[in-house]
């Protein structure tokens, strides 16, 4: 009988520490579930505060941007009217040029006409002092009218290399200050850390609201004529997000939502990506605002927070993708 006792003397001990062991396992492991909430929280309140700081500090320089934009715009606009005297210049100065290819091209032909005897052979065969005067005037006015015209057009040709190389200048200049001040591109950048904090800000709401799941209806029916949500049956939160909603409606119409409901495009319902079925929002929209609820995921385009039912959005007179603020409601105790 006492060798038989020896292995349940055994067991025993070995039994209680793996329940010990079990009971120190489980709290640890139910407290790192417990954390990871927190920590997704202090991350993504983190990440909000790093955004709402570079807002501000693109904010600062968009206005700076948008003042040197009206420096630099007077500027473009000075060198643009430049260019176009320049362009008007080089025209008119090969106009001139060519004028004067067409006075040496005729000296030539004329001087050809003349005769072979060259006009120093004719100066040479003078008879007398008289005619020799005449044929040097005669040569002097020929080789002066040539000498002249050549120079004349290597002056223009050189103010028309001018005129070009300044050209060229002004629009590498144009360029240049095009691209050092851009207010769009600081306002695109401002755009999108807005969209990913309008983001973050409903995903900061949806963890720190409770789970109220709303019932789905039992059926659909197409004709259900909706009452829109009194304003006054609903309690505000505070907690505000705002950003880009567009709607959806027809052909959605009678398909499942996320939630299991059956999409109405006349009900007050919206889609969002993170908050939880059954919360309730007040979307307002240049001084309008709707109460919806929300039973569908999405939107799935970048930039946008909110899909609008088709009735939610014609509420409020919302047509394309607007700028919309919205607010978290809670019912009030009946």
């Amino acid at each position: 009988m006492g060798k038989s006792r020896v292995p349940y003397l055994r067991i025993i001990p070995a039994c209680i520490l793996l329940c010990i062991a079990v009971s120190l396992v489980l709290p640890s492991a139910e407290n790192a579930v417990c954390q990871t909430a927190p920590e997704s929280m202090m991350q993504k309140q983190e990440e909000t505060r790093r955004l709402e700081s570079e807002i501000a500090q693109l904010e600062a320089q968009m206005s700076k941007v948008t003042k040197d934009w009206v420096t630099v715009s007077a500027k473009l606009a000075e060198l643009e009217e430049k260019i176009v005297t320049c362009y008007m210049e080089i025209d008119r100065v090969e106009i001139e040029i060519e004028k004067s290819r067409d006075a040496i091209n005729g000296l030539i032909r004329r001087m050809y006409v003349d005769g072979s005897i060259s006009d120093f052979e004719r100066l040479m065969s003078s008879e007398d002092l008289s005619d020799f005067i005449t044929n040097y005037d005669h040569m002097a006015r020929v080789v002066s009218s040539e000498s002249r015209t050549l120079n004349e057009f290597r002056a223009k040709r050189n103010r028309l290399a001018r005129y070009k190389d300044q050209l060229s200048d002004y629009k590498s200049e144009q360029a240049k200050l095009a691209r050092s001040v851009s207010p769009d591109i600081v306002e695109a950048a401002i755009a999108e850390k807005r969209n990913r904090l309008a983001d973050l800000t409903s995903e900061i709401i949806a963890l720190q609201l409770p789970v109220t799941l709303s019932p789905a209806p039992s059926n659909f029916s197409p004709t259900r004529v909706y009452s829109m949500p009194e304003d006054n049956g609903f309690v505000p939160t505070g907690q505000v997000f705002s950003g880009y909603s567009s709607w959806y409606g027809n052909e959605f119409h009678g398909r499942p939502t996320a939630s299991g409901e059956r999409y109405d495009q006349y009900a007050f319902t919206c889609a969002h990506r993170t908050l939880p079925f059954g919360t309730w929002l007040r979307v307002t929209f240049r001084g309008r605002n709707v109460v919806v609820r929300v039973n569908d995921r999405g939107p799935f385009v970048k930039g946008r927070i909110l899909d609008l039912s088709r009735g939610s959005a014609e509420a409020i007179g919302l047509t394309g993708v607007q700028w919309v603020d919205c607010e978290i409601l809670v019912p009030k105790k009946s």
